[in-house]
């Protein structure tokens, strides 16, 4: 079986948990609670349910591999979800289900915290955009179809599906984490690639998400209130595969070019939600805004998800990192939709789509800065195995390989003064062939003239974790393990 199936069947598990969960909030919850008006109604109940799910990632984050009632909750899943299925059932139409609807969010938000996890530490990062998208593909698909017309679902049916998937859910992650702990044991402690995250580019994902999330709540809640003015019949349910057909495309846009795209699509595409509200006048036109609504959530919920998931395997908490997209977009997307619901009425919409653009603008303009990108301390990505020269390794003439001490390394390599030159010219040669930044050929100049990292931070004015920061990413764009192999190998890729 492929490597990647069971983490991509697990995923979707996890992500059918969620939306079953969510169809049973919808058709269980007493409108009495949450307000009269059915707009009112689907955004308190969007908060209460969307921080209950972000509560359960956070509690896998911190409990994972730990004791107490959530490690037990974990092994017995499928009691837990069986007593929420049946509490709800039972309860229908009382307070008494409210707390019962909680207790199946958080399990569903810890189920989804342990798919992020393996997802984050067994897919490579060039793949993990078209993985998302289509092990999501595959949970909507699943959806669509367990339910009647994409709309409602049976309240045996779903009762059965959360029961098997809970059951799943135990299976599959028992083996999957086993797996993991046992290649984290075999891991080589020269491997000079894993450098964790810097904390300024994790504090500019955490502002960047959160901006992201604040605006995609506030487009959800003008949506909700634009499209109430229609008739309800006019609604296809076809409009929900353009969210399967979205979330692929933005898998291909995330793995292109190292995420190069994935913030300015997205801000794009938040961009053009906005404007298909205020172009749909007519009755006519509400197919279209649908399925354009479906298409552009796919793209936020990519960003969400894949920039915290990159850096998880880079950090020493993987499994706090892999899921804190989700953890914080799901509260702060339903928090501001609550919040401009207040003051919608009375906002001033040339203000709000300025403010709107003006927020998108400066985010592109921050993380796409070159100098700005190179403050963060951005990782580079592991290259393809086919990406990266082969190096030719001498030989002995009975077969065997010469020792890396015995193979006398390159003049331009070894040299100074006179061939500085040559010297030069090797680094651009370098710089073409693996794409390097200015400020890693740098590094790497240093690294070719055996200096320490200390010396190197000292003679390029940087601090010495950044000086490894860049090691690092050289590395990954070599597919080499450690700054040893680089003197040998950079010359020997020219033959």
């Amino acid at each position: 079986m492929p490597a990647w199936l069971s983490p991509l069947l697990y995923y979707a598990a996890s992500m059918l948990y969620i939306y079953m969960t969510y169809a049973l909030s919808q058709s269980q919850t007493p409108p009495l609670w949450f307000g009269a008006d059915a707009v009112e109604r689907s955004v308190r109940l969007w908060l209460y349910t969307n921080s209950l799910v972000a509560g359960g990632f956070l509690l896998f984050a911190v409990h994972r591999g730990g004791v107490g009632v959530f490690s037990w909750a974990r092994k017995h899943l499928l009691l837990v979800t069986a007593a929420g299925v049946l509490a709800i059932f039972s309860s229908m139409g009382t307070t008494a289900s409210l707390p019962a609807l909680g207790l199946l969010m958080l399990t569903a938000g810890y189920f989804a915290g342990g798919a992020h996890y393996v997802s984050a530490m067994t897919i490579p990062a060039p793949y993990r955009g078209r993985f998302l998208g289509g092990a999501i593909t595959l949970t909507v698909l699943i959806q669509y179809l367990l339910s009647s017309g994409g709309k409602d679902v049976s309240g045996y049916l779903l009762m059965l599906v959360l029961l098997c998937l809970s059951f799943l859910a135990f299976r599959s992650f028992t083996a999957l984490d086993a797996r993991l702990q046992t290649a984290a044991n075999d891991q080589s402690s020269m491997d000079e690639r894993n450098v964790p995250p810097s904390p300024r580019f994790i504090a500019m994902l955490i502002v960047m998400v959160s901006c992201l999330a604040a605006l995609h709540g506030c487009g959800d809640i003008m949506a909700l209130k634009h499209y109430a003015q229609f008739d309800e019949s006019l609604f296809h349910d076809t409009a929900r595969l353009f969210f399967p057909a979205g979330i692929i495309a933005a898998g291909c846009v995330a793995d292109y070019a190292q995420r190069k795209y994935l913030l300015s699509v997205t801000a794009l595409a938040l961009l053009l939600r906005i404007i298909s509200l205020l172009t749909t006048n007519t009755q006519d036109m509400f197919f279209l805004a649908q399925s354009t609504e479906y298409f552009i959530d796919s793209f936020c919920i990519m960003s969400y998800t894949l920039y915290f998931m990159d850096i998880a395997p880079l950090s020493d908490k993987p499994s706090l990192w892999a899921g804190m997209g989700r953890t914080l977009a799901l509260p702060i997307s339903a928090l501001s939709a609550n919040v401009f619901a207040l003051i919608l009425d009375n906002f001033s919409l040339p203000g709000f789509m300025a403010a709107y653009v003006l927020i998108l603008a400066l985010l592109n303009l921050f993380f796409y800065h070159a100098a700005f990108r190179d403050w963060l301390e951005i990782p580079a990505y592991e290259r393809n195995a086919a990406e990266v020269p082969a190096p030719v390794i001498p030989v002995e003439p009975t077969g065997a390989p010469i020792p890396a001490a015995a193979i006398p390394l390159p003049e331009t390599v070894t040299a100074s003064g006179d061939s500085l030159a040559a010297v030069t010219h090797d680094l651009a040669y370098y710089q073409q062939k693996f794409d390097f930044t200015r400020r890693e050929l740098d590094v790497l100049t240093g690294i070719l003239e055996a200096k320490t990292a200390i010396t190197i931070a000292e003679e390029l004015g940087i601090k010495e974790r950044t000086v490894r920061f860049h090691i690092s990413n050289i590395l990954k764009k070599t597919g080499l393990t450690h700054s040893a192999e680089l003197k040998l190998f950079l010359p020997l890729c020219k033959k």
